[in-house]
């Protein structure tokens, strides 16, 4: 049986030339072995188009129907606010300003169906003065704030909306940026 040497400086060789192009008009450098290297140059990536692009989630603002439910992010911003009979302690609380609307045929119980993640991780809500939880019926709309206390400074956060009679199982994920 015949041993066959590998010879790794041979192969490189071999491969750099098979890869090249010729496109590139400068000097192939010399390396510390004799070997031609070719030099590569790399476009800079904008990071921001490319994280734009990432996501199909919905933006605030944007109106989501599901099951005849529509629902909109208004608005999300951080307070001061906080509730001095919660047994949560928190560092920060996060308000969602919220419209329903129910096209649907039945009272649907609005606030109680956008659970929040940040990080991966999901947000406790956070019982506060406002509007929602609401039932809502038929053909009416309602606006109100839902609140979420934070643990820590929030990071990569998200609402996903999934309506509690929803029998299909959809949901709609709002990206949430906060100012």
């Amino acid at each position: 049986m015949k041993k066959f040497i590998f010879m790794p400086a041979l192969a490189a060789a071999l491969f750099m030339s098979a890869c090249s192009s010729g496109e590139n008009d400068e000097e192939p450098e010399i390396s510390s072995d004799n070997e031609e290297v070719e030099v590569v140059e790399i476009d800079e990536v904008d990071e921001e188009a490319g994280e734009a692009a990432e996501t199909d989630n919905y933006q605030i603002g944007e109106a989501v129907e599901l099951n005849g439910i529509t629902v909109t992010i208004n608005d999300a911003y951080l307070t001061d606010e906080r509730n001095d009979t919660s047994i949560i302690d928190v560092s920060g609380v996060l308000v969602l300003d919220v419209t329903y609307e129910n096209g649907s045929d039945e009272v649907f119980p609005a606030g109680r169906d956008i659970t929040l993640e940040a990080g991966g991780e999901h947000v406790r809500s956070y019982d506060m003065d406002s509007t929602l939880p609401a039932d809502l019926a038929p053909g009416e709309s309602i606006t109100g704030h839902m609140a979420y206390g934070l643990v820590k400074a929030p990071e990569d956060v998200v609402a996903v909306f999934e309506p509690l009679m929803n029998d299909s199982g959809e949901n709609a994920i709002f990206d949430v940026e906060i100012e």
